[in-house]
């Protein structure tokens, strides 16, 4: 026996007796399969890691709701887009809850699927017999965004990056930021800010060192087109080459409700501008395709206090006071400070959604994000006044409206994202039939007027001198 088991054992263990062989033995048959089970889940765990998708959900009807996801909120607070990453591959019992402007709160469940490695995007939409459906609409592939480029924080010690020229001793560098290529194949060269500080003992030069020489120079042009600051619903304007070519994919298509797929996939990728609305609501043969598209396209609009212009493209003055008393209510995401109207390069127009500023649209009715007017006389916090091309557009608009109430609703949502000069007022004033209507809105737009001081001006555009009297009653009265 002993000679049997000691063909299993070493040498200098041959002595051992049987029971402490038999553990031995048991052991590393324990240990083996301990290894076989570790390694087992080690690769069960990275399976299941690879097997990760994410779900984004959004209200194209423009109705605030919360998302139930496998038993917990993934958005509870009012919104129209809900993101769930990294969710495993499978089935996901989630409930909306939909709150229409109009009416009770709508329960809808729904089963999500996820698939590992995509974004799958489901929309709440409104069917032809006005029920809410949960709809799947895209699938995309996951990409992990690219890692920020490192912000310069003094001189560095790693070699310059390559260039096309050859270095010199005799020249300085032109640049010494970092150099990062995307997808388009368009170098980005991130430079370091350099500030420059004269008087008192001479010149001051803070930032990283551009190596010997002159300190780096600003790279590319200067944009010095038109700019846009007001509320916004999005921050990039998608490239007038991009747009061109979605409007004439639009303008391809043979039927209203195949245009309309397409022109809402198209603002749902991009940020567009109250023209490029315009001009994709023109597209459609039938109002109430229109109307549709003109209220989507909203939520991705930058320039929304322009959204007036969108109105030349209805064909009925009740279409276009409809879509005024939308805009009135909803409100904007954003603030924008001189944002480029005019994106640079050539621009791409994406298949798949892309992700939207991280913002919460307010739900419908809640009043919009305005600047409060001044309590004192004579100054205004509405500012600036509205540019008078864009006025001009505004003008004509209410001018073409036949509805003297409608003019009125017109004028008062133009008030919403924009401040007036009491001259503009005035000129608004005189485009009403209605001696009744001329004061209402004056009242409503002496808030929102940039030069108060010159409001007397307004009185010109009334034919009654009650009307001028009550004016300016009301403005002693309101005060500023």
């Amino acid at each position: 026996m002993g000679s049997g088991l000691g063909g299993y054992l070493p040498t200098d263990q041959k002595r051992l007796t049987l029971p402490d062989m038999l553990s031995r033995i048991i052991w590393r048959a324990s240990y083996c399969r301990l290894r076989a089970v570790s390694l087992v889940g080690m690769a069960f765990s990275f399976a299941i890691a690879q097997g990760t998708g994410d779900l984004i959900v959004v209200s194209e009807t423009g109705e605030p709701f919360r998302l139930y996801l496998n038993g917990e909120w993934i958005l509870d607070q009012l919104g129209t887009r809900a993101e769930a990453h990294d969710l495993h591959e499978g089935f996901h019992k989630g409930t909306i809850y939909l709150y229409p402007s109009e009416g009770k709160a709508v329960q809808l469940k729904k089963t999500f699927t996820v698939e590992g490695g995509y974004v799958e995007y489901y929309a709440i939409r409104k069917n032809r017999r006005g029920q809410y459906t949960v709809t799947v609409y895209n699938r995309a592939p996951k990409e992990e965004p690219a890692p920020p480029p490192p912000l310069p924080s003094g001189p560095s010690s790693s070699p310059p990056s390559p260039s096309t020229q050859s270095p010199s001793s005799s020249q300085p560098a032109s640049n010494s930021g970092q150099v990062q290529t995307n997808t388009q194949n368009q170098t980005i060269i991130f430079n370091p800010t350099i500030q420059i500080q004269t008087g008192g003992g001479g010149t001051q030069i803070s930032g990283q060192s551009t190596g010997t020489g002159t300190p780096t120079t600003p790279q590319g042009p200067i944009y010095t087109g038109p700019t846009y600051t007001g509320p916004c619903n999005c921050q990039q304007p998608m490239s007038r080459s991009a747009f061109q070519r979605a409007l004439s994919t639009v303008q391809s298509q043979t039927f209203d409700n195949t245009r309309l797929d397409i022109a809402k996939n198209i603002a749902r990728a991009n940020c567009l501008l109250a023209s490029d609305v315009k001009a994709l609501t023109a597209t459609f043969q039938f109002e109430n395709y229109k109307f549709d598209f003109a209220k989507f396209a909203y939520d991705y609009t930058l320039d929304v206090s322009n959204y007036f212009e969108v109105t030349e493209a209805f064909e009925y003055e009740h279409t276009r006071a409809e879509l005024m008393e939308y805009v009135r209510r909803r409100g904007a995401r954003f603030t924008c400070q001189n944002v480029p109207l005019e994106a640079q390069g050539p621009g791409t127009m994406p298949a798949a959604p892309i992700g939207n500023p991280p913002a919460v649209m307010p739900p419908a009715g809640n009043p919009p994000v305005v600047t409060p007017p001044s309590p004192s006389g004579g100054t205004s916090t509405c500012q600036p006044c509205m540019a008078p091309e864009a006025f001009a557009s505004a003008l004509r608009a209410i001018q073409n409206t036949a509805s003297d109430m409608t003019r009125l609703e017109m004028a008062k949502s133009l008030l919403v994202s924009n401040c007036l000069s009491a001259q503009q007022v005035r000129d608004i004033c005189r485009a009403f039939a209605s001696e009744s209507n001329r004061l209402e809105f004056a009242k409503a737009a002496y808030r929102r007027c940039c030069d108060p001081g010159n409001y007397i001006i307004v009185g010109d555009a009334f034919a009654s001198t009650l009307s001028r009297e009550e004016l300016a009653k009301y403005i002693q009265t309101v005060g500023r």
